[in-house]
């Protein structure tokens, strides 16, 4: 796992949360419309990738979330590594999983430093918004849908930001990810189950270390771990996989042991396996 060296940053309130009597993200001069009609917004699948300048990006800063009528805006600044704000635009890439009920922007350049690495925003659309460590190495941005929505990347700069602009509209997306305050797991959801059972999904729990168990009436069958890709900086990625194990109606654990007196610190998610 390549080692992030980690700054603290001052930023100035690019971001206010839009949550109810809170302040929203000013709009910027030169920011496009929000809610403008010119640009297809993607129902499912990759999202159209915007151009730029290739200057790379070396840490991530402050969130932003702008509303417009039924549109919403979740911006994520990009910063140099002392900090100030980065002015070209870098290329933006991302795709629209709802399945998963969730938009990915991988974010561009070499991650130095990283502020507010995830925020539950709670607005209209959106319920929550993380900055991953990949197990490539790589960074992504995961924006959690709260409600049904179309997706499209944004070009912003001035100073340089990662834009996805959101309507309402489009398939149904599932319930929010399961999660807690050290672990969110991606898949399996809540349901129908078979073997092998893939483990996905980023943690932040100490040492990076994750463990998973399966359990039938309470009596623990299986259980595997793994290391995530981070856990001081940003969320790292992992995925576990616990190859075969009891059926019928079983609890899986994912999470980490308390290092003080061994409680279980994680979500736990009912499955039904045939």
């Amino acid at each position: 796992m390549r080692t992030v060296p980690v700054f603290l940053l001052v930023l100035a309130s690019l971001a206010a949360g839009c949550a109810k009597g809170k302040p929203e993200a000013q709009k910027l001069s030169g920011d496009p419309a929000l809610c403008d009609t010119t640009m297809t917004a993607i129902e499912d699948g990759f999202l159209l990738p915007i151009a730029g300048d290739s200057t790379r990006a070396t840490s991530t800063g402050a969130w932003g979330v702008r509303t417009e009528g039924d549109c919403e805006r979740v911006s994520l600044a990009l910063l140099r590594g002392d900090g100030a704000p980065q002015s070209p635009v870098a290329p933006l890439r991302g795709e629209l999983r709802r399945s998963y009920g969730i938009v990915r922007v991988t974010i561009p350049g070499e991650i130095d430093a990283v502020a507010d690495p995830d925020s539950m925003v709670g607005s209209t659309l959106v319920a929550a918004v993380f900055v991953v460590h990949a197990r490539d190495g790589s960074f992504y941005e995961d924006i959690h849908l709260a409600r049904p929505a179309l997706a499209r990347p944004v070009a912003l700069a001035r100073p340089a930001r990662i834009g996805i602009d959101l309507s309402p509209g489009g398939g149904a997306v599932p319930t929010l990810a399961p999660h807690a305050r050290n672990v969110v797991v991606i898949e399996p959801r809540s349901g129908p189950a078979t073997y092998p059972i893939v483990i996905r999904g980023y943690a932040r729990t100490f040492e990076a270390n994750v463990v998973a168990r399966l359990s039938l009436q309470g009596k623990v069958e299986q259980q595997t771990h793994g290391t995530a890709a981070d856990w001081m900086t940003t969320w790292g990625e992992f995925e576990l996989t616990i190859p075969n194990g009891p059926t019928g109606d079983v609890e899986l654990f994912v999470g980490e042991d308390s290092a003080q007196d061994g409680t279980p610190i994680g979500v736990t998610i009912p499955l039904t396996i045939r």
